[in-house]
């Protein structure tokens, strides 16, 4: 955690995907105020009429951002970075912003485990916090 999901219509080059996900993780750890090591990213290609919201004229073609993350920022961060993952997606996929969605599902701090012990909520401490390090001889 946090974790985001992609659900894509299409298929992608792997350096496409590989940039998306750096820069995805990049985006979470920045509008999130985390360390850039916890944002996780799966990227699921459900290929072409795999996918769909029933649009004005049809089904349409989408792209389902599910964004899995703790309790404990405003609601105006999460419409952040939910605004900015559009962007983003648009960017590199090339696909309309009107046809990326993005959900969120906020947790407790009680529902995820890292490294052996429960991850707790998100606090500002973690902001400013620095990277663990590597145990010796790992």
């Amino acid at each position: 955690m946090p974790y985001m999901h992609l659900d894509l219509a299409k298929t992608y080059p792997s350096q496409t995907k590989r940039d998306l996900a750096a820069r995805l993780c990049c985006l979470y750890a920045d509008v999130m105020q985390t360390q850039l090591w916890r944002p996780n990213v799966g990227i699921a290609e459900l290929g072409e009429d795999n996918l769909f919201h029933l649009g004005a004229d049809g089904p349409e073609p989408i792209t389902m951002v599910l964004v899995e993350t703790r309790r404990g920022r405003s609601l105006d961060r999460r419409l952040e970075l939910g605004l900015r993952i559009v962007d983003l997606c648009s960017e590199l996929l090339g696909v309309p912003k009107k046809t990326v969605f993005v959900e969120f599902t906020v947790h407790s701090g009680d529902e995820m485990l890292r490294d052996g012990d429960w991850a707790g909520d998100w606090t500002a401490t973690e902001a400013s916090a620095e990277m663990p390090q590597p145990a010796q001889g790992s």
